[in-house]
């Protein structure tokens, strides 16, 4: 059987979903839960993704987002990918993690985006894991209800606008799915699109070029360029650009390791592309480097703080930026 087509553009809506191997949990502890958010908040800080909804389960787990670049292979493939490398670490295991692709669902967001989030709310009701999706903490939901709590990576906004309250918007997740959409995805020849036949044929007829209006124009213009990134790094560590492109060999050099660091979150470039840039013989330095600041920024303060001076020197507002 062909795989099923991805369908991507700039400013895409989606229902991602996956399942880790049979009879196996993929995501057990409290540790694997927090990580798998930490893994998409890392996602959004780099691409600019705008994350709807989410629940995790033991066995799966459901996302509904919004790709202003139009990549969500890419997105996903570091989702999953980090998520399983970290997983197998904490639990001594090598491996695939999950049972394959993720399934992904493009969806009309102007039809259904809320019936989309609710139906992923409702995810731990149906499986007996609470009784009101309120209180399942790794589901979305209670954010929905106490939005001042959200993680700034979780858009809340463009679901809540349609609803008078917080209330209204919990009451009509506790009004349960429509028969329609229960047929949709019980389906066992399910359509990669969940759309009504208009959006369907804009889809097929390639409707989905890029003006200087789109979501995705506006974030491209907002990412900074590698330029901008030394630069900053050059300024906030006082070092000459010489020393953050040409590294000395048994030499440590923080700002040269931040300066990667930072490119590749910023600047969507992959470990091969930087290590050209920064004269490395291969990506593995590169993701080395990468991992000894995100795991000392963790516990430094002063490191997080030059970290965070450097994105608002370079420009890059795209993650923050709000529709």
């Amino acid at each position: 059987m062909s795989r099923p087509l991805r369908i991507e553009y700039p400013g895409a809506y989606y229902h991602v979903m996956n399942r880790g191997l049979t009879g196996q949990g993929a995501v057990i502890s409290e540790t694997d839960y927090k990580g798998f958010l930490a893994v998409i908040e890392d996602a959004w800080r780099r691409w600019g993704i705008r994350v709807f909804s989410y629940c995790l389960m033991n066995t799966h787990y459901h996302l509904c987002l919004q790709t202003p670049h139009g990549n969500l292979q890419r997105v996903m493939r570091h989702i999953d990918g980090v998520y399983t490398q970290r997983f197998n670490r904490a639990h001594q295991r090598d491996g695939p993690l999950f049972r394959g692709r993720y399934k992904a669902i493009l969806i009309d967001a102007d039809v259904y985006l809320a019936a989309v989030v609710r139906y992923i709310h409702l995810n731990p009701v149906g499986a007996k894991k609470a009784d009101d999706p309120g209180d399942y903490p790794w589901s979305s939901h209670h954010h929905y209800l106490r939005p001042r709590k959200a993680p700034s990576w979780l858009a809340l906004r463009e679901v809540l606008t349609g609803y008078r309250t917080l209330r209204d918007f919990h009451e009509f997740v506790l009004s349960g799915n429509e028969e329609k959409l229960l047929e949709f995805y019980s389906s066992k020849r399910r359509s990669s699109i969940l759309a009504d036949e208009g959006f369907i044929s804009w889809v097929k007829g390639g409707g989905f070029s890029v003006s200087g209006e789109h979501v995705g124009y506006e974030t491209r213009v907002l990412r900074p360029g590698i330029s901008s990134v030394v630069k900053a790094v050059t300024e906030v560590y006082q070092v000459s650009e010489e020393e953050i492109f040409q590294g000395r060999r048994g030499k440590r050099n923080e700002a040269r390791q931040v300066a990667m660091y930072l490119v590749r979150e910023l600047c969507d470039m992959s470990l091969k592309e930087i290590a050209e840039v920064f004269s490395l013989g291969g990506y593995g330095s590169v993701g080395g480097a990468c991992s000894v600041i995100e795991r000392k920024a963790k516990s430094e303060g002063a490191l997080r703080r030059c970290i965070e001076r450097i994105r608002e020197m370079s420009g890059s507002t795209f993650v923050q930026k709000k529709t």
